[in-house]
């Protein structure tokens, strides 16, 4: 019986199926009406999309656009759907409307990835991107197997840069070779530089797929072999790294690839290093050279430069650029050098310490580049960053000038602007508060209107006022003649207090621009020679008030200067009790520092700067550990530095390198008194009184 009834079934399914596809069969085809005819739907899809189609051809991209919108809208399931919304965003990047195209193209990506238009959807959502050079979501991968090899360099251009833009370093590698491989020979230099930049930004595991891949007869292979090789030479794989660097040798026997393949492996044999030689990187031609000059004059009072002593040295140029400076390191790690000291700039210090990380040579870095020890154990500097120095003041003046709120004033400068948010930062850090900011433009002389809305004097601040806004009202309806009027209202302005709510001004700017900044904050009756008990005395006569609020002046090294202290300007006693510091100070009482100034000044008949002060330490501690500990090999080298337990008594404190390998060493605490910048102990009382509680306003 289950048996009959199952057959049953079965037949029933059978018949709805063959009825189903009959009906189908017979239902009319779906059609649409145009001119008062029915027309099939895909015919007539097809008809409005080649009108689109034809503008387009013609170079009519505006109305192009315009059609293929339309279509879009009236034909939703036509199988010419997803070209004729490519088509749009096509038509509107053909157009020049950037910004439609733009958003036309995201658009359709991300609601059609699987369409067979995806590709070239990408390249031309590369391409606008190229054009409005702005930052932009980030582009998908391409699938480069549903494209020929003309497609692939026709789009390599605009996919690269735009990659690159967004910071896609992967895909940009990959394009940027494509369009070093295919580069005409003007262009091939150019191309060569755009794809290692990119292949340097590269993630490990991209670079690591990408020479799996490229054809090893590719221009493109050396360099991508050398930086796979750094990158398991850094990862301690040094067997690898050597046969790699073998292939690399083997495909190239010459120049720079070729040289770096040596180093990588040296680097990774542990072999030719000469435990006596300091490598010396500096930019001795270039902008930088007299940098570079001075740190050389710092560094010859401690290392024979001309190879007489115990410890050798090898100097190479940087010449201030990123590659040269990357290059230098290689050659000094072919020479075998144990360690290298080095450079100065941002960028170059950056190039040159990736590449000293990757080969494994200690470097002990004069440069101030951001998360520049970040890059590694092998790399320490010797050099206080800007970061170190705001948060050595904030806090100081937090603990020990009892300032518990702060106005800050900096310039429209990439130095202002790091230092007030470092500042900030630490003042926040410590449970304080920065009650009024203003920033200035670089190069303005006039301050007073930028001091007056810090302290609510500017025109607007004081018509929200209630008591100013009805005096000034009644002056201008009671006083009839312009001029009494204007002298009036000026005089009622001066009257108005500032509204001081702070306890200190941090003003990270040069000494030569504090010099116009004091003299407009005194401008505005806003004290800050709380020290100066005879000009507080004077004041309070002055003002017939006897609880004066005093605000204390913060500043940075860049007001260690001769002229902010020349009282012949009459400057001098508007910066009267502020306080700084500095990472070096010529007249310092230290002994390690007075040593070093006397016998620099007999060497060059000149006082040293802290450039010369730190480059003589950096090399001093190099010496002193060679001479006295004697590593025979850079992870020894590197040992010992970060295990420092004796401070190195230097030029510019006593030093030793901390966990993150920045040197740690006291800074240089000055302030200003009578026309004079006195040194100070930070850890005893302070030079000037603490601050007192401040209203809220």
């Amino acid at each position: 019986m289950t048996k009959e009834r199952g057959t049953r079934q079965l037949a029933m399914q059978r018949m709805t199926a063959v009825l189903l596809l009959f009906l189908f069969a017979c239902a009319p085809a779906r059609t649409v009406r145009i001119n008062g005819q029915d027309v099939p739907y895909e015919e007539a899809a097809r008809a409005e999309f080649n009108v689109a189609k034809a503008s387009y051809d013609q170079g009519r991209y505006d109305a192009a656009a315009q059609q293929f919108g339309a279509f879009a809208q009236r034909y939703r399931d036509s199988e010419l759907l997803d070209e004729a919304v490519f088509r749009r965003g096509q038509s509107l990047s053909k157009a020049g409307k950037l910004q439609e195209a733009q958003a036309a193209l995201q658009e359709f990506l991300d609601q059609r990835p699987s369409s067979p238009f995806r590709n070239p959807a990408v390249v031309e959502l590369a391409s606008v991107q190229t054009k409005l050079g702005q930052p932009a979501p980030p582009l998908p991968p391409i699938d480069t197997s549903q494209m020929s090899d003309r497609e692939k360099n026709q789009a390599a251009a605009a996919l690269a840069e735009s990659y690159a833009r967004n910071g896609q370093w992967g895909e940009a590698m990959r394009w940027s070779a494509r369009v070093f491989e295919t580069a005409p020979p003007a262009e091939r230099e150019t191309r060569r530089k755009d794809y290692e930049h990119a292949l340097e930004a590269a993630p490990a595991q991209d670079v690591a797929r990408f020479v799996a891949d490229l054809d090893r007869g590719s221009p493109a292979w050396p360099a991508a072999a050398l930086k796979l090789a750094r990158i398991q030479l850094h990862m301690g794989d040094r067997a690898h790294a050597s046969d790699l660097a073998r292939d690399v040798l083997a495909s190239q026997s010459h120049g720079a690839y070729a040289d770096g393949a040596r180093a990588v492996q040296q680097a990774a044999q542990g072999s030719g290093v000469r435990p006596n030689l300091i490598g010396i990187v500096l930019p001795l031609t270039g902008d930088l050279k007299g940098f570079a000059d001075q740190a050389l004059n710092g560094i010859a009072l401690t290392l024979d430069l001309q190879g007489r002593g115990k410890v050798q040295v090898e100097i190479v140029d940087t010449k201030g650029e990123p590659d040269a400076a990357a290059e230098a390191v290689e050659q000094l790690a072919q020479r075998g050098v144990i360690a290298i000291l080095g450079p100065l700039g941002i960028a170059e210090g950056l190039a040159a310490a990736t590449r000293a990380q990757q080969l494994g040579i200690p470097m002990i870095s004069l440069s101030r580049a951001d998360g520049l020890t970040a890059l590694g154990e092998y790399i320490f500097r010797d050099m206080p960053t800007s970061y170190a120095q705001a948060k050595a003041v904030a806090e100081y003046a937090q603990k020990k000038l009892n300032a518990k709120s702060f106005g800050i004033l900096q310039p429209d400068s990439a130095y202002g602007d790091e230092m007030a948010h470092y500042f900030w930062d630490a003042v926040d850090a410590g449970g304080s508060e920065v009650r009024a900011f203003e920033h200035y433009p670089l190069r303005t002389t006039t301050f007073k209107p930028f001091v007056q809305r810090m302290v609510g004097r500017s025109p607007a601040d004081l018509e929200e006022r209630q008591q100013f806004s009805q005096e000034a009202e009644k002056i201008t309806r009671e006083i009839k003649d312009p001029y009494r009027r204007r002298k009036a209202l000026s005089q009622l302005r001066n009257q108005q207090a500032p509204i001081v709510d702070f306890d200190a001004i941090f003003i990270p700017d040069a000494a030569r621009t504090v010099r116009l900044i004091a003299p407009a904050i005194a401008a505005e009756d806003v004290i800050t020679t709380g020290c100066d008990t005879r000009e507080l005395e004077v004041v309070k006569r002055t003002t017939k008030n006897e609880q004066l609020r005093t605000v204390q002046l913060l500043g940075t090294s860049l007001w260690d200067s001769p002229d902010l202290v020349d009282e012949r300007s009459g400057v001098a006693r508007y910066v009267q009790c502020s306080i700084f510091v500095d990472v070096f100070f010529a007249n310092s009482e230290r002994p390690a520092t007075k040593k070093f100034v006397d016998d620099f000044g007999s060497a060059y008949k000149r006082a040293p700067g802290f450039l010369e002060a730190h480059a003589f330490d950096a090399a001093g501690i190099l010496k002193r550990t060679i001479e006295e500990r004697r590593p025979q090999s850079r992870d020894e080298l590197r040992a010992m530095f970060a295990g420092m337990g004796k401070p190195f008594e230097g030029a510019s404190g006593d030093t030793v390198f901390g966990r993150d390998r920045e040197a740690q060493k006291p800074f240089f605490w000055l302030w200003i008194n009578r026309g004079s910048i006195v040194e100070f102990d930070p850890e005893g009382p302070p030079p000037v009184p603490p601050a007192a509680p401040v209203a809220r306003r």
